[in-house]
Formats: C-alpha cells, sequence, structure tokens
C-alpha cells in the first residue's frame, strides 16, 4: 500500500502553490496562512482551499509512513481574504493511527473545523476492487464550465471543467446530478493538498434545480482515501461523479467518487449542503 500522490514536496511556484508555501509556523501547532482574493467564492474562501491549507498545517507533524485517511470537514462561518490562524492538536497519536484536530481561525472565530485521521499500512489478505468508470466523452467533447463575472464564483478561474453530463447551475433541471471533468489550470503535479481542493471544486448538486438568484453553501463535508492513490501528471484532468441521495426542507445529502482520467479511484467523499431559493 501506498499513496503515490506525494503528502510532501517541494511546491513550485504556481498561485495554489504560493498559498501553501505562505503557510507558516508561529509556535507549537499554531500557523498563519494568507488567503488572496482570487480565491473566494462570495465573501469566503472556497472551501477546498480552505481545508487544504488546514490540511497542509497537519501534515507537517505527521510521520511520512502515516498517509491520511479520512478527513471530516465543518464549514461553520466565512473565511475572508487576508491574513488568518491556523490553530492544530494531536488528539491521539497510537500504535497505527494519528487522530488530529485543526482549525482555521479568522479574526478569532472558527471558519472552518477539520478533523482528521492518519494511517500506517498494515498487511491485509483482504483487497476489494473500487468501482470502474463508465466510459466517458474525453474532456474537450464536454461542454465548457463558463466563467461569467457577478454569477461564477471567482476562483473558477483556476480551474478548467467541462460538464459531461448532467445540467450547469440555476438551469432548473430535473436531476441534480452531474459528472464533470477538470483540472487546475496551470499544471502542476498534485499533492493531497491539490487534491483536497480538487474535490471542492464542482458546483455542489442542487444548484442546477434552481433559478437566480439562489445560492448554495456546504455545511459538512467528509473525505475517505482509497488505500492506494495513483500518479496523477501535472496536466490530467480527473473525472468527479456527483450524485445526490437526498434532498428536503433546503438540505442536500450528497455522494461524490473522484477518478483519474485513466479510471483509478482518488477520492470518496459525502456532503450535506445547504441550497436557498430565492
Amino acid at each position: 500500500m501506498s499513496h503515490a500522490v506525494p503528502a510532501k514536496s517541494a511546491h513550485s511556484e504556481t498561485a495554489f502553490n504560493q498559498l501553501l508555501s505562505g503557510i507558516i509556523a508561529t509556535s507549537d501547532g499554531d500557523y498563519r496562512a494568507n488567503i488572496e482574493a482570487s480565491w473566494l467564492q462570495g465573501r469566503t474562501a472556497f472551501g477546498g482551499l480552505s481545508t487544504a491549507l488546514v490540511f497542509e498545517a497537519m501534515r507537517q507533524q505527521v510521520d511520512a509512513e502515516r498517509q491520511l485517511r479520512t478527513l471530516a470537514v465543518s464549514f461553520v462561518g466565512p473565511a475572508p481574504a487576508g491574513e488568518h490562524r491556523i490553530s492544530t492538536r494531536v488528539l491521539r497519536e497510537g500504535g497505527s493511527v494519528t487522530h488530529m484536530q485543526g482549525e482555521l481561525l479568522c479574526d478569532g472565530e472558527v471558519a472552518v473545523s477539520v478533523n482528521a485521521a492518519f494511517g500506517k499500512a498494515r498487511q491485509s489478505s483482504i483487497q476489494v476492487a473500487a468501482p470502474a468508470l463508465p466510459e466517458l466523452q474525453a474532456p474537450e467533447a464536454c461542454e465548457k464550465f463558463p466563467y461569467i463575472e457577478g454569477i461564477t464564483p471567482e476562483f473558477t478561474r483556476h480551474f478548467d471543467m467541462y460538464l459531461e453530463h448532467g445540467s450547469m447551475p440555476f438551469s432548473r433541471a430535473d436531476s441534480a446530478d452531474f459528472g464533470m471533468w477538470l483540472r487546475f489550470r496551470e499544471a502542476q503535479p498534485l499533492t493531497l493538498s491539490h487534491l483536497l481542493a480538487l474535490g471542492d471544486v464542482p458546483p455542489m448538486p442542487g444548484l442546477n434545480m434552481i433559478k437566480l438568484p439562489g445560492v448554495g453553501s456546504s455545511l459538512s463535508w467528509y473525505v475517505e482515501l482509497p488505500a492506494t492513490l495513483p500518479e496523477v501528471s501535472a496536466d490530467s484532468f480527473v473525472y468527479y461523479d456527483y450524485r445526490c441521495q437526498a434532498a428536503g426542507d433546503g438540505y442536500f445529502n450528497n455522494v461524490a467518487t473522484l477518478w483519474t482520467q485513466s479510471g483509478e479511484p482518488l477520492m470518496f467523499g459525502r456532503q450535506v449542503a445547504t441550497v436557498f431559493e430565492r
């Protein structure tokens, strides 16, 4: 078992890597990090970035043999542009698993809370294959997700997105489900921090079932990683399958799988999101 997507690496100076490199330790378990305005979604950083910043601070304190297995995120409040504090602590370090907690704090208030489990590999006779990726259209054959100033979130400028099936946001679709190819616009090797950022890029299922000026936001996000993470080349797309399992009272229960372009699983996710119809 190994995580081929590297958990620790030197970051080349792309826009995203500059944010990761800007995380500075200030004391034991405490860090400061900067959020730039181009990574905002309305008045807050998009959730993939804020999660990645907290994770990047956490992983500096964990031995490389203990790989990220699960991560649970609560989006508590806004994380605006500017310099903010990250606070981390080890909850327990057992023989196989280290449990950690981290928070992104803005003006002393919790904006994002993250709980993560890092575990060593163990020998096992049990191997269960993940679901296979269905046959799909190539990214370039799909509808490109547009950037529309004042409507599309600012952070989407940093990503290429192509809708493979399903409907665009605010199209009053009959189904919330969709599939999307995506990648960073600046080619860069994917670390786990990059993967976490990509995991929150697509619009949540449910936004495509309403009309403008409705809005949506994530309450919680749960991430699981497969035992082996494959290599992903710097300019490759990843495929995001996003489905709504249930919805009511303005809350959506969503489930997602992220694959490499060649069909290997990268991430399994769950999300509770709120959608506001106006």
